[in-house]
């Protein structure tokens, strides 16, 4: 009996239930608007309103304010200030106005939008023009669009000095019936340019609106939420809209924020769907941890980490529970003076996230959906050779159980028993299309349904949302349900009260392995197959009559790729609540009082099983893990706003916060199992059962305050401060100040500027930030090890503990300009940053006799240097179509400074048993790569100065000298880039994302081990050279060419020398050789003897292990570049015009082709992703190097519909 066995889906299979679901949404979404009746304007419309010994214009006001309505009237007859009460409670207008005119000779008349008060006789007030009588008069018609030619709906027009006027409709035109006399009308609308048009000469008016000048009165969200004008910062501010996130579906919000902010790297840690994805802001900053940025939503720091590995699986990063779709924007605070408001956590820079509220919509309820459907299809393979099967001892023998291959030839004639031939010999041949007949085609499903209001009393957005994952490998998902709820309600005119609360459930059946180390890892084990194995012929993953027991393998060293997916599974399940209460109280105009408690707590379960005859757990092994976290502050915010005079204005504040944070875990292990594929700890072997548990707290006391200062509008000085209490700091260093200062220069406001800049800012900043430690660092503990029979036993790790401990600390200087060109076509932000990070703490080793292995110390002094630029355009602006584009550029380099005495460098990852390693030296720029050159000759009076010296082995030798150590490369980008271009024409808008990361090198393990294994088509042959002369003569002609490599080949065609006596009885001409010189001792005296390739001297090797001496000890053979170019996002949208829309009462709708990851070129060409090179050491990822971190390429192509009521 097959357990839990998953067929891939094809194609038509995924297809037909996708459409299957989408008519189900579709036909529930067309009962839905056959219930909407196509009724008017002001049928439509409600009104709530409770007002108070009023006057009759304070009503007008309010339903203006209230609505879309305009009210026509005469002053001179009209009594405004006759004084009314009204409670009016979800009415329409016609009832509001019945009331308001009660008891009086007045009536009224309504044409939709247009509210005409009759005068006591009935008839129209003299000067205003409605439908209701034909006086003298003229058509004035036109069409108002925006910058993108589009058409612009609920525009003001109005006659200037009147209150005739009337809105544009859904398209964006208007008619409007003035006196013949009629001269001006005034144009407005929110977020626009007003502007006055002439109408005395022509009858029809098509009108462009501009958007406000932009950083002028732009609005962005800054340190503890605070909203301030982007023209009064001294320091950079990335910032997102959430319809750029949203572009294309993304499952985690941090893939949207990918080259469009400067100053920010995003690499996405390997090829699954919901993998962690690194994340640096103005380089890395800290030896010792993951230099993650703090993660803010709403107002609630929220825990993120990089390191999410689970028994060699990727969980994924927490904030990727987090629904794109109810991201309203995200701001990057970059430097130290943008985040000094946060204190010790803020030191590796910090992200606020605002998610959707009511408060930007119009006055009543609103619906919106989202729903988008992408697969995941293979856009690039590593090329593996098909012409040799597994094994290594040469092209004519078959060795099924070795992972290498450089056995038989394929696809010639040569018999062999195969795994699928019953016992009888078969002609190999290849099967080219393993990785592809292995995946199956993904596919995410996503919906959002948002429901939102307001009125003058508050807002609020309630939205739920739902995703559905299912992965290229089999058996493979991601799945995440969310709802979120914004609301504001004001209790009175200076009290509101204000709720968050975001829940998430994210979860998988499975989760695929990443690391490479073992070989429980789908990717590795398919590309350790032979190609001379059909993968299909493994689906059928059990032996007959040992189902449960024996999986069904072609080689006993490897785990069937069927088998792995289905039975070695790790699952997860996190549940997740970010939630916040907040009050607001403006004592008076001048001063107000904040309170809020914020909370991030979430479990998560997770299970890891492995079945018999796993060939690293072959009676079964099962672990399950849950742990808890939680994050709490308590804020109290009074802050103080003042214009002093005309020229003057302060504002500021002081507050105070306790956070406090909490976690335990609990996991247990069951080794071995005893009865097969029942996963219990209980069914534990006894003696292979550990149970662990844990908890920690740590708490954090703050007061911190802000001074501002404005001066006529253009001179802007900001001043902060920050004090924190750590209780995982000594008692000696708990406390640490942070000071900054920042200062902001509108010279376009001081100066008159020319006609082509319409805005020049300069800004400078400097600050100071830091970082604590974690729990329990500062004094010893112990740890418990498994039962001794009956007896516990206790060790003490091997790290010594320091409670002398100090904060690391950030010193960030900033200055950048801001202008804006050519009525705001263009636009540049540059940014130039200096941050030294000191006190650095960092593990060192320790002699053995110090009873410790390392011990934790303050030292190290690293400094991180680099400009950001943006750069905005809108090349084109023609009568339908538009241009933009956006470009966002980084250039970082970090350099260690200084180590405390004694240490030169500091370690991050060791290569191939040591032979290289990823190091950064005192003075030199972070991520060297170094490796321990060929062992030479050095003796510059030899003939072989320069020579390599060959083993007795006849391999290449490593030199072991440290100090002859070369640097080879680095792991650190020399710039980054990122493109977006939109083009918008009519209704039609093509959208792209590109980025461009220039410079780098990365190891790859994967291709060393490819080009080891025989994987590559380059092992095929050694250095290439002429068969028709002396290959010795070849190489010392042209040393460069051979020394390093290996010479030979597979076969004679290949390369390959013919073997001298005696022939290797497995052999035919493929001999092979590393070339260089090796050391004899005649009579005492020690001589060189040539390893050139003549028969009698030669030192001769097989093919293997030619190949092998020369790529996999040597370091650099695996450097390869890191500069790539990718087409990260394509989105090709429709904007359904308004009037189709209206009859069925949508109010917008859109449907998009989507794309993402659909095309990739790298200068390296080897098809491994530069972007993932990292490497999985099981609880942390190492930048530079990568193991079998090589899952397919994979794009995604898809729709996405967008509608609202």
């Amino acid at each position: 009996m097959k357990k839990n066995q998953v067929h891939p889906c094809t194609f038509h299979e995924v297809m037909t239930k996708i459409l299957l679901r989408m008519k189900i949404l579709t036909i529930f979404m067309l009962i839905t608007i056959a219930t909407v009746s196509a009724k008017s304007y002001s049928q439509q419309t409600k009104l709530s309103f409770n007002l108070n010994q009023v006057t009759v214009a304070q009503v007008f006001s309010e339903i203006e304010k209230s609505s879309e309505f305009i009210l026509l009237y005469n002053e001179k007859t009209l009594d405004l200030n006759r004084t009314v009460s009204l409670n009016i409670d979800n009415e329409g207008i016609e009832s509001v106005l019945t009331q308001l005119f009660a008891d009086t000779k007045n009536s009224f008349k309504i044409y939709d939008r247009q509210i005409v008060i009759l005068e006591a006789d009935g008839s129209v007030p003299t000067g205003i023009i409605t439908e209701v009588q034909q006086p003298q008069r003229k058509e004035i018609k036109g069409k108002i669009t925006d910058e993108s030619k589009l058409p612009l709906p609920g525009v003001s027009i109005v006659l200037k000095g009147t209150t005739i006027g009337v809105t544009t409709d859904a398209n964006g035109e208007f008619l409007l019936k003035v006196p013949l006399d009629a001269k001006t009308l005034v144009i407005s609308f929110v977020g626009m340019q007003t502007q006055e048009a002439d109408i005395s000469k022509k009858p029809e008016l098509n009108l462009t609106l501009t958007a406000v000048s932009v950083g002028v009165s732009d609005v962005v969200v800054t340190a503890l939420g605070l909203k301030r004008e982007k023209k009064a910062l001294g320091y950079s501010v990335g910032e997102v809209k959430g319809e750029q996130l949203t572009e294309t579906p993304q499952l985690n919000v941090l893939n949207s924020l990918q080259g469009k902010v400067s100053g920010v790297r995003i690499s996405q840690m390997n090829g699954n769907v919901g993998s962690s994805v690194n994340i640096i802001i103005r380089g890395a900053k800290s030896l010792s941890n993951d230099n993650q940025p703090l993660f803010v939503i709403d107002g609630v720091p929220v825990s993120n980490t990089a390191t999410n590995l689970y028994n060699g699986a990727d969980m994924g990063n927490a904030i990727s529970d987090l629904n794109p779709d109810d991201v309203e924007s995200i701001s990057v605070l970059k430097g130290a003076s943008a985040a000094a408001l946060y204190g010790s956590r803020a030191g590796n820079g910090v992200i606020l996230i605002t998610t959707r509220s009511g408060l930007k919509g119009k006055k009543g309820i609103g619906v919106s959906v989202n729903s988008s459907v992408v697969f995941d299809v293979l856009t690039d393979v590593y090329p593996y050779q098909t012409k040799f099967g597994s094994g290594k001892a040469g092209a004519h023998i078959l060795e099924t159980a070795e992972n290498e291959s450089w056995g038989s030839q394929l696809d010639v004639g040569e018999k062999w028993v195969l795994l699928n031939s019953n016992g009888v010999a078969v002609p190999l041949v290849s099967y080219p299309n393993r990785i592809q007949n292995f995946m199956r085609t993904g596919y995410s499903l996503t919906n959002n349904v948002a429901v939102e209001g307001n009125n003058k009393n508050g807002y609020f957005r309630l939205s739920v949302g739902d995703m559905r994952n299912i992965g290229m490998i089999p058996n493979t998902n991601l799945n995440r349900n969310t709802i979120n709820l914004n609301t504001q309600y004001k209790l009175s005119d200076k009290f509101s009260v204000t709720a968050n609360i975001n829940w998430n459930e994210t979860g998988s059946d499975n989760r695929p392995n990443v690391t490479g180390d073992d070989r429980n890892d789908v990717v590795r084990s398919l590309y350790e197959k032979g190609a001379q194995v059909n993968i299909l012929d493994l689906k059928d993953y059990w032996m007959p009559g040992m189902e449960g027991l024996q999986q069904r393998v072609n080689a006993s060293k490897q785990n069937n790729a069927y088998f792995v997916a289905n039975e070695n599974t790790n699952s997860f399940k996190r549940d997740r609540l970010i939630s916040k209460v907040q009050f607001d109280w403006n004592i008076t105009k001048e001063l107000s009082l904040m309170g809020r408690f914020s909370r991030d707590a979430y479990t998560e379960i997770r299970q890891s099983k492995r079945a018999f005859s796993t060939t690293t757990n072959t009676t079964g092994y099962y672990n399950v893990y849950d742990f808890y976290n939680k994050e709490t502050n308590m804020e109290l915010n009074l802050s103080y706003k003042k214009k002093i005079n005309e020229q003057w204005n302060v504002n500021g504040f002081i507050a105070t916060n306790k956070r406090y944070v909490y976690g335990q875990g609990i996991s247990n292990t069951a080794g071995s199992l005893v009865i097969p594929q029942l996963y219990t700890i209980s069914n534990g072997v006894p003696g292979t059962i550990t149970y662990s548990s844990s908890w920690y707290e740590k708490a954090v006391y703050s007061i911190y305050g802000m001074a501002s200062i404005d001066y006529k509008g253009f001179a802007y000085l900001d001043l902060t401060g920050r004090n924190d209490w750590s209780s995982t700091l000594p008692k000696a260093n708990r406390s640490y100040f942070y000071p900054s200062a920042s200062l902001s220069l509108l010279f376009s406001e001081m100066f008159t500027m020319p006609e082509w800049l319409n805005y020049a800012k300069l800004r400078a900043g400097s600050a100071q930030l830091g970082n604590d430690t974690g729990p329990y660092n500062l004094d010893p503990s112990f740890s418990i090890s498994t039962d001794w029979g009956s007896a516990k036993q206790m060790f003490m790790g091997g790290n010594l503990t320091n409670n002398t401990l100090k904060p690391e600390r950030s010193t960030s200087n900033e200055v950048g300009v801001d202008l804006k060109f050519l009525k705001n076509r263009l636009g540049l932000e540059a940014t130039y940053y200096i941050v030294q990070n000191k006190n650095q703490i960092l593990n060192i080793s320790l002699p053995v006799e110090s009873g410790a292995s390392s011990k934790s110390i303050n030292s190290g002094n690293i400094e991180s240097r680099g400009w950001e630029i943006n750069l905005t355009a809108t090349p084109v602006v023609a009568k339908d179509f538009r241009w933009d584009l956006n470009f966002s550029f980084t250039k970082n380099k970090t350099r260690l400074k200084e180590l405390a005495e004694g240490l030169t460098n500091v370690d991050f990852y060791s290569i191939e048993g040591g032979n290289g390693v990823i190091r950064t030296k005192v003075g030199e720029f972070m991520g060297d790569i170094w490796e321990k050159p060929i062992l030479k000759v050095l003796d510059a009076s030899s003939p072989y100065n320069g020579y390599p010296i060959i083993a007795s082995s006849g391999k290449y030798q490593i030199d072991q000298e440290p100090s002859h150590m070369v640097k080879i490369g680095n792991t650190n980008q020399d710039f980054v880039l990122g493109v977006q271009p939109t083009f918008t024409y009519k209704a039609f808008t093509l959208y792209a994302n590109i980025e461009w990361n220039q410079g780098g090198n990365f190891y790859s393990n994967s291709w060393m081990f490819m080009q080891n294994n025989g994987v590559n088509e380059s092992s095929f042959s050694g250095a290439p050279y002429d068969k028709s002369k002396n290959i010795v003569d070849q190489i010392k002609a042209n040393p460069n060419a051979f020394f390093g490599n290996w010479v030979g080949g597979r076969l004679p065609e290949l390369g390959g020398f013919a073997w001298p006596n005696p022939v290797p009885s497995t052999r035919y001409a493929d001999a092979s050789f590393n070339p260089g010189v090796y050391q004899v001792t005649v009579g005492g005296v020690k001589s060189y003897v040539e390893n050139l390739g003549d028969p009698a001297l030669t030192k001769w090797l097989d093919p293997f292990n030619a190949n092998q001496a020369s790529n996999r000890a040597i370091v650099d053979r695996g450097v390869f570049s890191s500069t790539y170019v990718k087409l990260r996002e394509v989105a090709l949208s429709y904007r359904i015009p308004k009037n189709l829309l209206q009859k069925i009462s949508i109010q917008n709708a859109s449907v998009s082709f989507v794309a993402t990851n659909i095309y990739e070129w790298t200068k390296a060409g080897i098809h491994i992703d530069p972007e993932r090179a990292y490497r999985n050491t099981g609880s942390s990822w190492i930048q530079g190097a990568e193991y079998y971190n090589m899952m397919p390429w994979t794009g995604s192509l898809g729709f996405k519909l967008n509608f609202d009521f």
